[in-house]
């Protein structure tokens, strides 16, 4: 998968930007709020629709006074050059997703164009509760398990019922009438995330030896009910709990990735940087196994390449992105370093909202 051109209007700092990147890694160089992230920002936005930053639709606006910001692009999906051509459009308080001429979900952007990112923020993976970990399994179970979205509706919707009949206080009958349904997707959105992890664990430890130079990392999901019974066996023995409290208590979204090195949890073990270096082992394994079952390998943005990291910390990182066979789109404050000596990628240097080629 390749990102083939990228247009936006009126989007953050940028009254117009093109984009058309010629390689397979590509840099982006500028001074603190030149512009670098918002480029990130408009790439991600025409993959999920929305901002990665969590930022309301409106404040992506660029010029004072508008309400409108529209970012279009064109993906290439398959080694013939076939290309999907996708948009995002806000306009006075309204958003209009398209994919190839067509009205379209976010679901389809999603599908059609494949994008993760390593920026400041995903250090809650590691820092924060467990819903940024679920959340990171069950990115990659989407993109490579086709029943995963129809498993993991059918829980949502049972689970939302059996809450809605809890809150309410409703009979014992009527609350059961759900638990069949719950536990059976519960059960088998579980044993997709569980094989996805079983899938990428190994991978993941590589590549943190190759960039920490350290060994014996576990990865444990921990379903959200007691290992060794039946979701059916605990809805049913929690379930006068679940009462008192108004809310269901077990079941995978209440799912927890532990991330271990040895015998010691990772969360004030190691530092900002190793954090970065972790997380950056976890997405390429991740992209990897997508590629894997997909044919399609995500585009990876990665913001502030080396910030946090030592010079050998981001010689170490490098080599991955090399090594990596999709596209990586990343931005940095000034070429130097290691950056002074790639010959394999392509340079742009942005200001004030301008982005430039670098020859």
């Amino acid at each position: 998968m390749r990102l083939l051109e990228l247009r936006a209007e009126n989007y953050r700092l940028f009254h117009e930007l093109s984009l058309q990147p010629r390689c397979r890694l590509s840099f982006v160089f500028g001074a603190n709020a030149a512009g670098k992230t918002s480029l990130l920002e408009a790439i991600y936005t025409l993959a999920r629709g929305k901002s990665f930053r969590g930022n309301a639709q409106s404040e992506l606006v660029g010029s004072a006074g508008e309400r409108r910001w529209l970012v279009t692009g064109r993906v290439s999906t398959t080694e013939d050059g076939s290309a999907h051509r996708l948009g995002v459009e806000w306009r006075d308080g309204s958003t209009q997703l398209r994919l190839d001429g067509r009205d379209a979900s976010s679901l389809d952007l999603l599908d059609a164009m494949v994008v993760q990112i390593l920026e400041p923020g995903m250090h809650r993976v590691l820092q924060d509760g467990p819903t940024y970990r679920r959340s990171f399994i069950d990115w990659g179970v989407f993109h490579v398990e086709p029943s995963f979205m129809g498993i993991w509706r059918r829980y949502r919707r049972a689970l939302r019922q059996r809450n809605q009949l809890l809150r309410q206080g409703r009979s014992d009958r009527e609350i059961a009438a759900w638990e069949p349904e719950l536990a059976d997707a519960g059960e088998r959105l579980t044993a997709l995330r569980q094989d996805h992890l079983g899938r990428i664990g190994p991978a993941v430890g590589q590549r943190i030896e190759r960039l920490l130079d350290e060994g014996a990392w576990q990865f444990e999901l921990q379903s959200g009910w007691t290992r060794g019974q039946s979701l059916a066996d605990t809805l049913k023995r929690t379930r006068a709990t679940d009462r008192r409290l108004g809310t269901t208590q077990v079941g995978p979204h209440r799912a927890e990735l532990r991330i271990r090195a040895g015998d010691q949890g990772i969360k004030h073990r190691i530092s900002r940087g190793q954090q970065k270096l972790l997380i950056a082992a976890m997405l390429l394994a991740q992209s990897e196994s997508v590629a894997e079952a997909s044919g399609r390998h995500p585009i990876l943005l990665i913001d502030d390449f080396g910030a946090e990291l030592a010079e050998h910390f981001q010689r170490a990182l490098l080599r991955e992105l090399q090594r990596y066979r999709g596209q990586v789109v990343a931005t940095a404050f000034e070429r130097s370093g290691v950056l002074e000596r790639i010959d394999d990628a392509s340079m742009f240097h942005v200001e004030r909202g301008r982005l430039r080629t670098l020859d």
